[in-house]
């Protein structure tokens, strides 16, 4: 006895679900111009529009409120830092990022409240976060260590070449000893523009732009 057509098409349709999913969370990200979860530099490169079909695409939703929210892991497709999932933040972040497709000044990766660690630790999560990010042409590194806080603060700050729009890179390992103490590494890409308001004396003498950060106001300190 030959099947039915409506058999037929019911064991089509079972079949096809998985290709298009495959299709989706494979497929669709490369054809973006982004490799990977991590290519931050693709992401900027791409636009908004682009890099939230990428999150999409590799489970990574939109979280929190509008415009101040963050896209955060959903699956296990990223990898973790001390048992943290990353989340990542997107400036300039509009309300309509899927429909109005806009430029982007910056893209932060971040892991934060980790568990307590050491220097060394620190310095060890952020080399696998800055390899895996494809990010080289470290121009330089500081230490800021503030007894009073019990605080630890890693920065490297790099050059990046080759790309149409990304241009500059930080990455942060910050240690806060304190009671409840907690460490949070981020990896951020900018464009030309993007970082001009983040150019401190460090970074413009490392850099070779110029110093554009001010000095914080009475009501700021406050």
């Amino acid at each position: 006895m030959k099947p039915s057509r409506s058999t037929c098409r019911n064991a089509i349709a079972i079949l096809a679900v998985p290709i298009v999913m495959f299709f989706l969370i494979v497929i669709t990200p490369f054809s973006l111009g982004i490799a990977s979860p991590f290519d931050l530099c693709g992401m900027v490169d791409a636009g908004s529009r682009a890099t939230s079909l990428s999150f999409i695409c590799r489970g990574v939703f939109y979280e929190d409120a509008i415009p101040t929210g963050s896209w955060r892991s959903k699956l296990p497709l990223l990898d973790q830092v001390d048992g943290q999932s990353p989340h990542f933040g997107l400036e300039p972040q509009a309300m309509n990022y899927l429909i109005d497709d806009q430029p982007l000044d910056s893209i932060t990766l971040a892991y934060d409240y980790a568990p307590n660690t050491d220097e060394r630790h620190m310095n060890q999560v952020l080399d696998k976060l800055i390899e895996r990010c494809g990010l080289t042409e470290e121009a330089g590194r500081s230490i800021d260590n503030d007894q009073k806080l019990k605080r630890t603060e890693l920065r490297r700050i790099g050059i990046i070449k080759g790309r149409s729009r990304a241009a500059y890179w930080q990455a942060w390992a910050i240690c806060n000893k304190s009671e409840f103490g907690y460490s949070t590494y981020m990896v951020t890409v900018y464009t030309k523009d993007g970082i001009k308001d983040n150019v401190d004396d460090f970074a413009s003498s490392k850099l070779g732009i110029p110093k554009t950060t001010k000095p914080a106001s009475p009501d700021e300190i406050l």
